[in-house]
């Protein structure tokens, strides 16, 4: 009989761990639809998301701070609604041809193309010669340089300042986008150096960019009450926004970070029907990658106290693993630190866990330089997409490591009560 109930608990912890897997699997499909356009801030992708989360919590009972579990957050942003770049009369690929600076201003035109050899990149007169292009209509096209050379680098920013009100055009060798909260007075375009020719002759482009000073986002919260010691918070966060679209290019973020958001839902469902001695809160943060704003201003105006708060467990770029783990603050906070590696060595979870020390990279950071003890956790392995359209759900597939940070973080969560 003991090993019949043993084989039973077997099926239904193996049935239980695909089961979270499924659901997990359907919120990123959910979170990287097209309606949700990158949960940005264009079509109002952002709010999408934002009111798919608060329904989730509300099917889960978690006790809420206001009616719809949303907290507004204020930011500035740039949005490019339209992009069009034709170079011979071929039309490019946006997003993966090329990209328009985040920043960008809006421009519309037929121009010449300069291409700045890298002989001529390196020529005592190249600011004179650009000048000269500029003023005749052309647009310079810098090949794929070093960065790291001071002396080249200062030359960079020469051409960007007399390229004021002007596009130009950087080779790349591989393309990453990001958020802006502010607008240029100038146009950059990016541009893979594979799919470019050095010997076009024109280009056309019709780049729209919409600036908004003032545009409402949230972070939603919700939680459930400690058995004990209710006063007192674990907070379990990640951040649910992603870089939207650019034109016709839409960055789905399936690991980044619609895979912590999975993550953080299949623990509220899971804390909800298992309350523990201390509350424990929910928060999918909003504007993390507008540069941490959502996080910002929920330390700047906290809805739990901070001196309430006893531990916070961030997490992002949850979809790979079997490299492990990698722990920022694992080195600031070395006793929690000692406490989640014992567990993950005792229960063999993930193959190995990396400390880190402090880092502004995710929504962590403003807890723990307001002292509260925070980790940000990020699974590592050979998923490559990053700030790409490619970082869709036809890549990401959750495997056995989703799981098993599942469970390292359910039982770290577990050992704090």
């Amino acid at each position: 009989m003991r090993y019949i109930l043993g084989a039973l608990m077997l099926v239904s912890c193996f049935f239980s761990f695909s089961q979270n897997i499924d659901v997990a699997s359907q919120t990123i499909e959910d979170l990287c639809s097209r309606e949700f356009a990158g949960r940005g801030y264009l079509d109002s992708g952002d709010r999408f998301a934002a009111d798919y989360i608060a329904k989730k919590f509300s099917s889960f009972n978690l006790k809420k701070f206001t009616k719809n579990y949303q907290h507004p957050v204020s930011l500035s942003v740039n949005t490019i609604p339209k992009s069009d770049v034709l170079i011979d009369g071929k039309e490019l690929i946006p997003g993966l041809d090329y990209l328009i600076s985040p920043s960008a201003n809006s421009i519309s035109g037929d121009y010449l193309i300069f291409y700045i050899s890298p002989k001529i990149l390196n020529a005592p007169k190249l600011v004179s010669k650009v000048k000269k292009a500029i003023k005749r209509g052309y647009v310079p096209v810098v090949p794929v340089y070093d960065s790291k050379n001071g002396e080249l680098e200062k030359k960079i920013q020469t051409l960007r300042l007399i390229s004021k009100n002007k596009p130009i055009i950087f080779l790349k060798k591989q393309l990453i986008w990001s958020v802006s909260t502010h607008q240029s007075n100038s146009t950059e375009i990016w541009m893979i150096d594979s799919s470019f020719n050095r010997f076009s002759k024109q280009i056309h482009m019709n780049v729209v960019s919409k600036f908004i000073p003032t545009y409402t986002t949230s972070n939603v919260i919700g939680y459930v009450e400690g058995t004990i010691i209710p006063d007192s918070f674990i907070i379990l966060c990640g951040h649910y926004d992603h870089l939207g679209r650019m034109g016709e290019a839409v960055f789905y973020g399936a690991n980044d970070n619609a895979s912590g958001i999975a993550m953080l839902l299949d623990l509220a469902s899971y804390f909800s029907r298992n309350p523990q001695k201390y509350s424990i809160a929910f928060v999918a943060f909003g504007a993390e990658e507008a540069g941490l704003l959502g996080s910002l201003a929920y330390v700047k105006q906290p809805q739990i106290p901070l001196n309430q708060t006893k531990f916070v467990f961030n997490m992002d770029l949850m979809g790979s693993g079997h490299e492990g783990a990698t722990i920022v603050n694992g080195k600031i906070y070395t006793e929690y630190y000692e406490k989640l590696n014992q567990i993950n060595t005792k229960m063999k979870y993930l193959p190995s866990l990396k400390a880190r020390g402090k880092a502004a990279n995710s929504d962590h950071y403003f807890f723990s330089e307001a002292g509260v003890p925070s980790f940000f956790i990020y699974l590592m392995g050979d998923y490559k997409y990053y700030h790409v359209p490619d970082d869709n759900p036809t890549h990401l597939k959750l495997g056995h490591y989703y799981t098993q940070s599942y469970l390292l973080i359910s039982d770290f969560i577990m050992s704090l009560n």
